[in-house]
């Protein structure tokens, strides 16, 4: 291994760019359990993972540009709040991801508890359930982003 082998494992390691994680879900009623299926292509370095996960939270978001607003604001209102608190699930256990190759899991989430409201898309106001599946890793973690999924 020569020094720029080095140099981009290192940075991999700091930027989460060792492996690209994707996902998608499937089923959409709040009282059933989501599937959650995860992907991950290994760069070619091997990794080793701590677990693979899969966290979930619903937002609300509020967007009203200061042409609605009557008292002449000179700004637009942008808020973001958690309803639904992050919640994490283990789709996998600690385990050596081989350089080049492509990993599947799957997850079943269950949700439960208060705050448990469908999702909706007003004129103003959203609310939305976001899906995020990552590798724990030493470092910065690949992952797949915040990723929306509608739940009724």
């Amino acid at each position: 291994m020569g020094i720029f082998d080095k140099i981009k494992g290192t940075v991999n390691k700091i930027t989460g760019g060792g492996a690209k994680v994707t996902i998608s879900m499937e089923g959409n009623k709040l009282t059933e359990p989501v599937k959650v299926n995860i992907t991950a292509v290994v760069k070619e370095d091997p990794m080793d993972i701590q677990k693979v996960y899969v966290w979930v939270k619903s937002v609300e978001r509020v967007r009203l540009p200061k042409k609605e607003v009557s008292n002449d604001q000179a700004f637009d209102v942008n808020i973001d709040k958690d309803i639904f608190q992050k919640v994490e699930f283990i789709a996998a256990p600690a385990q050596k991801l081989e350089g080049g190759q492509t990993y599947n899991w799957t997850a079943e989430v269950k949700l439960t508890g208060g705050n448990l409201r469908p999702t909706y898309h007003g004129t103003y106001v959203h609310h939305e359930w976001v899906f995020l599946a990552g590798l724990d890793a030493k470092g910065n973690d690949p992952d797949s982003g915040w990723i929306s999924h509608d739940l009724t």
